[in-house]
């Protein structure tokens, strides 16, 4: 079986990680803080019908619900899923990787995390760590990677935050990405 876009980086990441090639389910209804690195999760990402209820939902301030969901977006080119991010930073296409591993190795991940030389990107990781770590177990980070190991550092960084069990869901696994 072929998916028309392969999600196999991240299925064989998952199945590295947790021993299961499938792809968990995704609650940014219960995240307090998002951050994105190149997944277009409201307009090409999976299931972005999906996530873009979830996400409108923490998006919406009201008497009930007086604080708002932060997200952040790190990407090379302008999505859907940037534009409508709270802080969205920009960077060369070639660098996720780069992103994502200096964001591990500032949760205290044990990783050598390459010079990034962007002083803006350099900010918006230790901004985005700083969110991370307040909200531990209440936020979310995806990639847009098809790229294995660019898929087990974001991972690591799920772990390091304690998303799994609360925005990410292993017991619910979202069964349309199953091709190679």
């Amino acid at each position: 079986q072929y998916d028309a876009v392969s999600y196999s980086g991240m299925l064989l990441a998952n199945e590295a990680c947790y021993g299961k090639r499938a792809i968990p389910s995704y609650h940014f209804d219960n995240a307090k803080v998002i951050v994105s690195i190149g997944a277009d999760f409201l307009g090409t990402w999976l299931s972005p019908v999906e996530f873009t209820y979830q996400y409108q939902k923490n998006r919406k301030i009201s008497g009930e619900k007086p604080e708002m969901s932060r997200h952040i977006q790190f990407e090379s080119h302008l999505s859907l899923t940037g534009s409508n991010a709270d802080d969205r930073y920009v960077h060369k296409k070639n660098k996720k990787a780069a992103v994502a591993l200096n964001i591990l190795a500032k949760l205290g991940g044990a990783v050598t995390a390459p010079a990034i030389s962007d002083a803006a990107v350099n900010k918006g990781i230790d901004e985005t760590v700083a969110h991370l770590k307040a909200n531990a177990g209440a936020a979310l980070v995806v990639c847009g990677s098809n790229d294995v190991n660019l898929q087990i550092i974001v991972n690591a960084i799920n772990e390091a935050i304690g998303a799994n069990g609360k925005t990410i869901n292993w017991a619910v696994t979202s069964n349309y990405k199953n091709g190679i």
